[in-house]
């Protein structure tokens, strides 16, 4: 884990370093950094599947599970990225957002085996976490993003921003729709306005809105502010509400 993350950092400062002297067109530090890269996502993948062989499941229990594939989740979102949306030079946002989310678990127990609840043993529990694992990754992009948009102006990286919040966005609904699903199946109720639901209703509904002001010429301004929110949202949902919040019926780890 340690390894991937150094990995993951090293990365970054490369493709920063290739950002700031791009003027003299030094090529090799940009392919350094995403050999580095790479290799933080093939440690981050032995990661995931020791913790598959070591518990007997899908690693998507723990806080320490989601954390690592979550981490991997931006490699494989930048690839979309870059060759879908055609948003080109925003890399080193991805690789930083590996290695942030990769520090958490260097701090935890790689060998602790986790119960699995019967509760989550259902069809929809990992495509519910899929669906906002991706969701997540791209908020958090998007959140990085703007905030450097504040000291670098320009239309490339507000298209960027805009084309993360448009992805991000059917994912986070499809994630709620299939734990409604799933809730019902559980509980007997689509939904029961337990801590986690309202908090990811609040987030989903701060993402829709920030798309319809990106949308909105008058409205434009409010667009950035708002993905700032949803990212506070989303940090909220995932960590907080799972770590002080006993009461949820979510809280199992």
């Amino acid at each position: 884990m340690i390894s991937s993350a150094v990995c993951y950092y090293t990365a970054f400062s490369g493709l920063l370093l290739t950002e700031k002297i791009k003027a003299l067109n030094v090529k090799p530090y940009g392919v350094i950094s995403r050999a580095f890269w790479v290799l933080g996502a093939v440690l981050n993948s032995v990661v995931i599947i020791n913790n598959y062989l070591v518990n007997g499941y899908v690693p998507f229990v723990s806080m320490f599970q989601v954390l690592t594939f979550l981490s991997f989740c931006f490699g494989i979102i930048y690839l979309y990225f870059r060759y879908i949306c055609r948003c080109r030079g925003f890399g080193l946002y991805f690789a930083l957002a590996s290695a942030v989310v990769m520090t958490g678990p260097c701090f935890m127990d790689i060998n602790s085996v986790w119960s699995f609840p019967p509760a989550l043993q259902s069809a929809w529990f990992v495509p519910h976490i899929l669906m906002y694992m991706i969701s997540y990754s791209l908020g958090t992009v998007a959140f990085i993003m703007t905030v450097v948009s504040f000291f670098s102006k320009g239309k490339e990286i507000d298209r960027a921003i805009y084309c993360c919040s448009r992805t991000l966005f059917p994912f986070m609904t499809c994630g709620m729709f299939l734990g409604a699903v799933w809730a019902d199946q559980v509980w007997g109720d689509f939904w029961s306005w337990d801590i986690k639901e309202c908090w990811s209703l609040i987030t989903w509904l701060i993402f829709m809105l920030s798309l319809h002001c990106f949308r909105s010429t008058s409205l434009k301004k409010y667009s950035k502010p708002l993905i700032i929110l949803g990212f506070i949202g989303i940090v909220i949902t995932f960590f907080f509400v799972n770590k002080f919040s006993g009461a949820s019926v979510h809280s199992y780890s």
